[in-house]
């Protein structure tokens, strides 16, 4: 059930678990906990929500769809050129990544048992985010900065390119500092390589006028 469609019981059933996923993680937290913290019966809870892995699941998807929103703000700021989205937009990805796997652990943690329990979540978002991207990509295709034969492959190919930025390995074990440079570094590259087709595209262009 969509974010958007939960009645305010569900909703309450929702913060309350939140609550606890953010506090004790999602391990130690079980449905009578959630449902005394409601005021009601497991049993009615079990009406709105089947399973702790469908509230955990529910859980992600707000968090996700707020995430989505930020990267939409990069995508529709009218003040950057396609070059400068695109470089905000592997930026603020990794900035939340960074920020949600330190800040917010149980809330990473909860979000990697749903993944492997539920892959589909997983798919879903990154459809989403591929989708911002592309019109990020078709953006600058226009604007003749890019050179881009088809847009939801490139991005597939660039969201491979960053998966290391938000890999909890190496958000563990790095510092944000050093990350930021070696992920503007990848950008560089990718923009670089751009540059280099809608050059080579002009060129094709303009002997064909000649």
């Amino acid at each position: 059930m969509p974010a958007e469609v939960l009645d305010e019981t569900a909703k309450q059933i929702l913060d309350a678990a939140s609550r606890r996923f953010l506090h004790y993680g999602y391990g130690k937290t079980t449905m009578s906990e959630i449902a005394q913290d409601c005021n009601m019966s497991t049993g009615n809870l079990y009406r709105y929500f089947p399973s702790k892995l469908d509230i955990a699941e529910m859980f992600v998807r707000v968090l996700r769809r707020e995430q989505a929103a930020r990267l939409r703000e990069v995508a529709d700021d009218p003040d950057m050129n396609p070059a400068e989205k695109l470089r905000a937009f592997f930026g603020r990805k990794f900035q939340l990544a960074y920020e949600r796997f330190h800040d917010k652990p149980k809330a990473y943690e909860l979000s990697r048992e749903l993944i492997t329990s539920r892959p589909k979540v997983a798919i879903e978002w990154e459809n989403a985010e591929a989708r911002v991207l592309t019109e990020i990509l078709l953006e600058g295709d226009r604007e003749g900065v890019f050179a881009i034969e088809n847009a939801g492959d490139t991005a597939r190919i660039i969201q491979d390119a960053c998966y290391r930025f938000t890999s909890p390995s190496i958000l563990q074990d790095s510092e944000y500092e050093a990350l930021s440079v070696e992920l503007n570094g990848v950008i560089d590259l990718i923009l670089d390589g751009f540059a280099w087709r809608a050059a080579k595209r002009a060129a094709q262009d303009k002997r064909k006028q000649a």
